[in-house]
């Protein structure tokens, strides 16, 4: 019995389609925009996932996990793993629901709240560098996209 070997590499239609298709550009950008804001954000101590989490919870303290992972747009396990790892850092603190004792609520710790202004001015540099790259017609074009997939399932 012989070995099956892999066809070697052509070009061809499914490779092109691939490379042209609006998840793996969509997913190649992303990679570029989070090693962006992750360098804007790694003089602070935290890679761009914390970044986001804390900034929502500073922006709208007192939610829920359920709530922060949809207005991040991460999973609801990978929530959960970002708040244990920034309560554990002081960045933030749950607290219980006044209204549903099995309830945590998340609200900035004191490391976050003290980091709130560098916070903010990181995300700034990134947005403005990022808005510098593509002009502002084409941010703006993003941020509708965006908007729309936000409502994707």
């Amino acid at each position: 019995m012989t070995a099956h070997r892999p066809a070697p590499y052509t070009p061809g239609i499914v490779t092109d389609d691939l490379q042209r298709g609006l998840g793996f550009r969509l997913g190649a950008a992303w990679r570029r925009v989070d090693r962006l804001y992750g360098r804007a954000l790694e003089p602070l101590g935290l890679p761009h996932a914390h970044g986001a989490v804390l900034a929502a919870v500073l922006a709208e303290p007192g939610l829920h996990a359920a709530d922060l992972a949809q207005r991040t747009g991460f999973e609801a396990s990978t929530v959960s793993r970002l708040v244990c790892e920034l309560c554990r850092r002081k960045f933030l603190r749950r607290e219980a629901d006044p209204e549903d004792g099995r309830a945590r609520l998340v609200f900035a710790g004191k490391r976050g709240e003290d980091l709130r202004d560098d916070l903010v001015a990181a995300i700034r540099r990134a947005d403005d560098r990022l808005r510098g790259e593509l002009g502002d017609a084409a941010a703006d074009a993003i941020i509708r996209a965006a908007d729309a997939l936000e409502r994707l399932p």
